[in-house]
């Protein structure tokens, strides 16, 4: 609950009226909203009848706000617990329940008898409606009990908006119900019979539903809204909204309805509207603030970094959206900027058949339960049908679950958790899986006309992004049968087939592109495609070249010949030994009898160390001994055929370069050449500095030091020999100063610097390499890679361990 610099200015805003907080996926904006609760009631509730609201959009959220922040341990945990409790002047409501009290006050101050109507009851009363009004319009086909979802959805959609007649019905946009076509109605045309006779039909429906003692939730929002603005209006100094882009107009004009504009007080929208994923919001479909009477400009700020996922999670994620023109369009769209907190990259898996990803849950389950609690997972699915479906497989497979789409969910129960897409919104975990993203599941084209394909895939999209920036730290993300579309917009580079492996997803590698085509007796055989993709997987990703590789390599096992489908070979005292044996079958043959085949093969020779089985869609790592393990090595220089390790040191503090050449077979043999001049520079005795570990190009790495090994240099290298120690650098936030993942830095430690250094600094126990800057109290910690935001710290949070004189890297090879 600790804020940074950009929160904590937003929570300590001086409240002007309304204000817009824009903020993408994890940058904390319910965080921030429940921290200005404190700032407000403590600076600007002065009078008796001050009091703050702050409005949630659905239930889910709602108690997981509970469970948070009964778990809170700071100065503030118990004004929350009274806020929660209502025995303070804090609300704290889902905008459901606060408008079904405005509904109760309505029916009482009418004398009436009103209750919501259950699904089955409004189908049943449109259905009557439908037929009361059939002969009047028979000429108009969306007037059939078969298109009973779709008049409900219109409907409801006429009064989200608040819309007053016909009049006003004819004449208004409607955003992603423009056409009909395949199993759908006609055209909803502007000044059309067919609005016409929709209508008339909402207000036949309403006249059943009232006969009967009942209004649908629609009604109930527009009766809460019009008790507000007749009698309780003004009732709260400052309003948060969370979610904002969620709630329809009428739900936003009651809002504004009941809120007491005072000097001091404020209106606040929490929102991303790359997170709208409902139909009938408002603002979420790109509508300007000025419709709900608000003109934001000057009013808004912005959370651009995302603390709650991996820098991988978030790229995968950003890939996803960053081609949609509808929600890069969006006048409120924020572009996420990555915070180089490193993990692991999502996983990808596809499966034929649906028991198939159950096992691939229980499995993972059962490994990750060493690592982290039940309730720390979660498995997201569109559909309730799908996460009741997978709650009861694993509840046999001996797996406890909690859905948490249940009135009153444990957050805190020793079990897996299980949620829809919908109502994973706001919530997060330690591990998300996100299962069934399968063809005709999302997107669901099943009843949309091709010209409104675009705008429900734009929908579509949306709850895929909000799903996979739910995850902390783990994402799986799994398909059964045919996998959704937009699994190829994800970049596969940014995927992984395993946790601890380096493999990307299968995917097909073009006929054209094969490897050792001219070798190939048939290019189109079923098992060439799988073998095609670990060849490309070898170079590509383990950085094997070509020329090492070789296939149908021949073993002889006793009498018997046989062919390996691929072998890396590598050079080891002059000689090419096999190193890596690989064995692949056709797609979704299984990896059983090729792992078997594979020990068969590796056994003919002591120089094997590891083998991979794979059908694409399973696949299996083994070691010498046949045990499995997580991944092979990617290629290593002294795996090819030359002597030296070349490296390139440059020295930043005489700004000069170097060629560095380190002897294979004895690392202390070293050669510098300045490469200004060619000369080899004299160095009788070089300095062995320690190398201590790794720091993130970024945020976090582990500030642990890890004495390993070390590193030959001159002394002039240096300022001081017992003050110098080397670190390795992960993440590329600096590759524009030249400094990339795994290059070495020679770091003089120091716990000063000035504006402009290239410091190793320490936040919380975590270690980052970053351009220094001071500005006032404060320190600016800049990346030199476009894609990342400067990091602004306290001066006070931020110690400085050392600061970088100079950088090795190792030239590939």
């Amino acid at each position: 609950m600790k804020l940074n610099v950009e929160q904590r200015k937003i929570v300590e805003l001086e409240p002007n009226g309304h204000m817009l907080i824009k903020g993408v996926a994890g940058s904390g904006k319910t965080t921030v909203a429940i921290r200005r609760i404190s700032f407000l009631q403590m600076h600007y509730c002065m009078e008796d009848d001050d009091n703050i609201l702050l409005v949630t959009f659905n239930k889910t959220l709602l108690n997981y706000i509970h469970y948070q922040y009964k778990k809170l341990e700071d100065e503030e945990k118990g004004d929350i617990e009274a806020w929660l409790s209502g025995d303070s002047d804090v609300v704290i409501k889902t905008i459901d329940k606060l408008m079904f009290s405005y509904f109760m006050r309505y029916l009482k101050r009418h004398q009436l008898k009103r209750q919501i109507a259950d699904q089955q009851t409004l189908y049943k009363t449109i259905q009557q409606a439908i037929m009361q009004l059939k002969e009047e319009y028979a000429d108009i086909k969306i007037l059939s009990p078969k298109y009973s979802s779709f008049l409900l959805d219109e409907i409801a959609w006429i009064k989200s908006c608040g819309i007053p007649d016909e009049v006003s019905y004819q004449q208004i946009d409607r955003i992603g119900r423009s056409t009909g076509g395949r199993n759908t109605p006609q055209k909803l045309t502007k000044n059309s019979k067919t609005r016409q006779a929709i209508y008339q039909l909402k207000e036949r429906y309403d006249e059943l539903l009232e006969a009967k003692g009942l209004v649908d939730f629609k009604t109930m929002n527009l009766l809460a809204l019009q008790q507000a603005q007749e009698v309780d209006q003004s009732s709260y100094t400052h309003i948060i909204i969370d979610e904002s882009q969620d709630l329809t107009k009428v739900q936003l004009h009651f809002l504004k309805t009941i809120h007491d504009e005072k000097s001091y007080g404020s209106i606040t929208f929490v929102a991303d509207n790359t997170q709208s994923i409902y139909s009938h919001s408002w603002l979420g479909k790109g509508r300007p603030y000025t419709t709900i009477g608000y003109d934001m400009s000057g009013k808004a700020r912005v959370l651009t970094k995302n603390y709650r996922t991996t820098t991988e999670i978030s790229k995968a994620a950003y890939g996803l959206i960053e081609h949609d023109e509808d929600i890069m369009g969006n006048v409120d769209f924020v572009k996420p900027s990555l915070i180089d907190r490193h993990g692991h990259a999502p996983i990808y898996r596809f499966f034929l058949t649906n028991n198939e990803q159950i096992q691939f849950f229980k499995q993972e389950i059962d490994q990750l339960r060493q690592e982290y609690r039940l309730e720390d997972i979660c498995i997201v699915a569109k559909e309730k049908r799908l996460i009741e479906d997978i709650a009861m497989n694993l509840e046999n497979e001996g797996i406890p679950t909690e859905i948490l789409h249940q009135k009153q969910p444990d957050f805190g129960k020793e079990a897996v958790n299980l949620v829809t897409m919908h109502s994973i919104k706001g919530l997060e975990f330690k591990a998300i899986f996100l299962a069934h993203l399968d063809d005709g599941v999302l997107p669901n084209m099943a009843q949309v006309d091709v010209e409104d394909e675009e705008t429900v895939n734009t929908e579509e999209r949306k709850l895929l992004y909000v799903g996979m920036t739910r995850a902390n730290e783990l994402l799986y993300m799994s398909s059964v049968k045919k996998p959704s579309k937009f699994l190829k917009e994800i970049n596969p580079n940014q995927l992984r087939f395993k946790r601890d492996a380096s493999l990307r997803p299968f995917q097909k590698i073009a006929i054209s592109n094969y490897q050792f085509s001219e070798q190939l007796l048939d290019v189109n055989a079923k098992e060439e495609i799988i073998r095609q993709w670990m060849i490309y997987q070898l170079i590509h990703t383990y950085q094997y070249p070509k020329d090492v590789l070789s296939i149908e390599y021949g073993v002889q096992q006793f009498s018997k010949r046989g062919y390996v489908d691929i072998a890396v070979m590598i050079h080891v005292d002059g000689e090419q030994i096999p190193y890596i044996f690989v064995e692949t079958k056709s797609f979704g043959n299984g990896v059983t009898s090729a792992t078997e085949q594979l020990k068969s093969y590796m056994s003919t020779s002591d120089h094997v160390r590891y083998g991979i089985a794979t059908d694409g869609l399973d696949i299996s790592i083994i070691d010498r001994n046949g045990e499995p393990i997580n991944d092979i090595p990617k290629c290593q220089p002294h795996f090819l055929p030359e002597t030296k390790y070349k490296s390139t040191y440059t020295d930043l503090r005489k700004n000069k370069e170097y060629d560095y050449l380190q002897d294979k077979d004895d690392l202390q043999t070293v050669e510098i050449i300045d490469q200004t001049t060619g000369l080899a520079k004299e160095m009788d005795q070089p300095i062995q500095v320690p190398i201590i570990g790794d720091v993130a190009a970024g945020l976090p790495m582990s500030a642990i030091e890890d004495y390993r090994d070390t590193l030959p240099v001159p002394e002039d290298w240096l300022i001081q020999a017992q003050d110098t120690f080397v670190l390795q650098v992960t993440g590329d936030s600096m590759i524009d100063d030249g400094i990339e993942p795994g290059d070495f830095v020679l770091v003089h430690r120091q716990q000063t610097a000035t504006n402009g250094d290239i410091v190793i600094a320490v936040i919380d126990g975590e270690a980052t390499i970053k351009k220094y800057m001071p500005m006032g109290n404060t320190i600016l910690l800049v990346p030199a890679n476009t894609n990342y935001e400067p990091i602004q710290m306290n001066a006070d949070d931020v110690f400085i361990n050392g600061k970088v004189i100079g950088v090795m890297h190792r030239n590939h090879m």
